[in-house]
């Protein structure tokens, strides 16, 4: 028994010395932490003011850590490739300190081959009820990159979806005509505007070997 004791000993160690052991975490894992908390940390933080990132006024006070992180950091190759390629980027700086100061919304013209021309409203969350709002937002967002300048090459694509919505074999549509309203919005205490600005940002001539592709296609 007295020997069986001893090799229990000799090779039993310490409890100290064992939670010492357990409690180590390498140096590369608590690297990888620091920047992933870096990189996660940079892709929230919200865009400077327009004006600001434009150039047009020079950052002030706090305004200057959104301005170099958008020029600097978050469009760094390591954090953009690891952020995009494992899907930890998101969006959360929706409650931004410059949020969006425009009501603006879309709708369509399809002219078909006959000469007729049919409306289309696109989604909009003025005119939805509040259980079709919720199920729909997304389709406000979209409009909010298909109905502007900076992303100009949604817009073909988002006029023929149109097209594509309302062709018929026996009197397609030739042309599609994309419309953008908008209004600034008040600030506080200010009398609003009801009136909207309205303007054809894009008229599509319709292809219908394109259109044949995406019936074919399924879309």
């Amino acid at each position: 028994m007295r020997h069986i004791l001893n090799s229990f000993m000799e090779v039993t160690v310490p409890a100290s010395e064992s939670n010492t052991k357990q409690g180590r975490v390498s140096i590369w894992v608590k690297l990888f932490v620091l920047f992933h908390l870096v990189a996660i940390t940079s892709w929230a933080i919200p865009s400077p003011q327009s004006a600001v990132e434009r150039g047009k006024v020079t950052p002030a006070g706090t305004q200057w850590i959104p301005y170099w992180n958008k020029k600097y950091i978050k469009p760094s190759p390591p954090i953009t490739l690891y952020l995009t390629t494992t899907g930890f980027w998101q969006y959360w700086d929706m409650f931004a300190p410059d949020p969006a100061q425009t009501d603006s919304w879309g709708d369509a013209d399809i002219i078909f081959k006959d000469g007729s021309m049919k409306h289309y409203q696109y989604p909009r969350m003025f005119l939805l009820s509040i259980p079709l709002k919720l199920i729909k937002e997304r389709y406000r967002k979209y409009f909010e990159r298909a109905g502007s300048d900076d992303f100009n090459y949604l817009w073909g694509s988002f006029a023929y979806r149109v097209a594509y919505q309302f062709d018929d074999s026996k009197n397609p549509p030739v042309r599609v005509k994309l419309y953008r309203h908008w209004r600034p919005v008040a600030q506080p205490g200010q009398v609003q505007n009801e009136q909207y600005v309205s303007y054809m940002y894009y008229e599509l001539v319709v292809n219908p070997q394109i259109l044949a592709d995406l019936h074919e296609a399924g879309h």
